[in-house]
């Protein structure tokens, strides 16, 4: 799950939200609670929540907030998988707003649209002049369309196309016509400088269907949970195996996430400096902190150590930088240097302060399972009970703890996991037992 500010605010519920979409523009205080409104309508799938969505979306008002509601409410249609809203969906097709379009394009993907008509306007937008055509190349694909494959072909090559409508394009061909020789200029994306382009690459690596490529993918400098995205939608049987790549193993990769295993890019005029090392793990892109977090290494402990602690107060309200600090604290536990301050840190991390998706409890857990044992297999009722601990990383990171652990009940421990509903922790537990 990803980070999104409307978690941290007061939830609204499924009243409350159907009350605010019904009011008309006049009559809303604040615009933005249209979108916070079809935001938290979101978790309340049913046909209520659909007919409140399709009204919605019905009208046109020029106000910016109400447009950005509007396709959001196209796309919670979408993946209420409401067929209703199709015939609506379509007219936006022709609208001069590109982004409602570019919206409208996705969500008939999504619903498996099949309409000869409606595919042939979707592909006529190749030919326009139009500001997204990698989510077109992405619908056609998706629904499995063939139709335009010497266009995208074309579009593969053109020194025009973006990366992202490069990358697309050979994800289609791949998928819809078997070229797995495109497999390595695919990888290729993993490779360039800009990180939002590397985050498309995964993308159009699960478009194309290869498992082949995850444990190249797996070494990308970029966030956990774009891996997790990858690994969990390219592999998707029981199979602990496949052409002597260990799928588990690659699991466990990415959870631990050794910055030593990541194949970072170079950057010029990188320093070597430690406070320059620090102030690049609050960076956006992955690669520069895991850049840093591989030059840290080569400092010794104790002063990575006051530099980690001087910095931890400015750290700590920053939820991306978190994750990097602790993961630094890692390897410190890694070299045998265990601070008592570390586990403070751990305590606080692991509290209801912060919602138990943000990716850095994982590793909390890891340091927590280091620091104290007595505390861990006391908390383990807790870190494998689904309410307590909703994210399945999470979970699956107390068993990564426990598989390491030298004790005799082992196996009994993990089998208060062996029934969870998600299939990877459920797998990592059957490991342990056997």
């Amino acid at each position: 799950m990803q980070y999104n500010p409307f978690n941290n605010l007061p939830k609204i519920n499924k009243k409350d939200a159907i009350n605010i979409l019904r009011k008309p523009i006049s009559e809303v205080k604040l615009l933005s609670d249209y979108y916070k409104a079809v935001f938290h309508l979101a978790n309340f799938p049913c046909e209520e929540s659909e007919i409140v969505l399709l009204d919605f979306i019905k009208y046109n008002y020029e106000k910016l907030e109400y447009k950005i509601a509007k396709r959001k409410a196209i796309e919670t249609l979408a993946i209420f998988d409401c067929k209703k809203a199709i015939p609506i969906v379509v007219d936006f097709l022709n609208n001069d707003d590109d982004y409602l379009v570019e919206t409208a394009i996705w969500a008939l993907g999504k619903l498996k649209c099949n309409d000869k008509d409606v595919i042939n306007k979707i592909c006529s937008i190749l030919y326009k002049q139009f500001h997204n055509k990698r989510v077109v190349i992405q619908t056609l694909t998706n629904l499995g369309v063939r139709k335009e494959i010497d266009k995208i072909r074309s579009l593969s090559t053109d020194t025009q196309s973006s990366n992202g409508v490069k990358g697309a394009s050979l994800a289609a061909l791949i998928k819809l016509c078997g070229e797995d020789d495109k497999l390595g200029d695919l990888k290729n994306f993993l490779r360039v400088s800009n990180q939002n382009e590397r985050h498309c690459a995964v993308q159009d690596i699960i478009n194309a269907g290869h498992l082949s490529i995850l444990p190249f993918l797996i070494k990308s400098p970029i966030s956990p949970s774009f891996k997790l995205q990858a690994i969990d939608s390219l592999w998707i049987n029981e199979l602990e195996s496949w052409n002597n790549i260990k799928l588990i193993n690659l699991l466990d990769s990415v959870i631990i996430d050794d910055p030593k295993k990541i194949d970072t890019l170079e950057i010029n005029n990188f320093k070597k400096d430690i406070n320059f090392l620090i102030e690049q793990l609050y960076h956006t892109d992955f690669n520069r902190c895991y850049k840093s977090m591989n030059e840290l290494e080569k400092f010794p402990s104790d002063k990575i150590l006051y530099y980690l602690n001087k910095n931890w107060d400015r750290a700590k309200s920053d939820y991306g930088a978190i994750y990097f600090f602790i993961n630094a604290y890692k390897i410190l536990l890694d070299r045998q240097l265990y601070d008592k301050s570390i586990l403070k840190k751990v305590d606080f991390l692991l509290s209801d302060t912060w919602p138990d998706y943000m990716k850095f409890k994982s590793s909390a857990i890891q340091i927590f399972g280091c620091l104290d044992d007595t505390k861990f297999y006391n908390n383990l009722n807790q870190f494998s009970d689904e309410k307590n601990t909703p994210y399945w990383k999470n979970r699956y990171s107390a068993l990564l703890v426990l598989q390491d652990k030298k004790i005799h009940i082992k196996k009994d421990f993990a089998k208060l996991f062996s029934n969870d509903s998600h299939r990877f922790v459920r797998l990592k537990a059957k490991e342990i037992c056997s």
